[in-house]
């Protein structure tokens, strides 16, 4: 579906909005992605029902693990013009055992018990 890649409309049909896997927008299908367009498109469709025009932007944020190793990872986290959107107060583009023990362990618990319960 082809959607405006910051309010998330879509492009001929007003009234429909799209994230994620349902979306062509120019950036990485990710939970971290839709962690972002979720609020933002329930803001711009909230808009659109009062008659007014959205303006939450989303400017293509999301995270990547990225395994570089048995024991590291690199977390990339970057917007849709691949400029850096780092998070954590850390340099992330060092490799790290921790980020890969949050992928394996701690992301999974989010996903499962945080964002698709709707407390995250």
């Amino acid at each position: 579906m082809d959607v405006d890649k910051h309010t998330l409309r879509h492009t001929r049909r007003p009234n429909v909005f799209g994230i994620g896997d349902a979306s062509r927008l120019p950036t990485s299908k990710t939970a971290a992605a839709i962690r972002k367009q979720a609020p933002l498109l329930v803001e711009n469709l909230l808009a659109v029902v009062e008659a007014h025009a959205p303006t939450a932007a989303y400017h293509g944020y999301t995270s990547c693990p990225v395994v570089t190793g048995y024991d590291s990872l690199v977390l990339e986290e970057f917007d849709c013009d691949k400029t850096p959107q780092e998070t954590l107060p850390f340099n992330q583009a060092k490799e790290r055992t921790s980020m890969l023990l949050l992928k394996q362990l701690g992301l999974p618990a989010l996903y499962w018990h945080g964002m698709l319960t709707g407390r995250v």
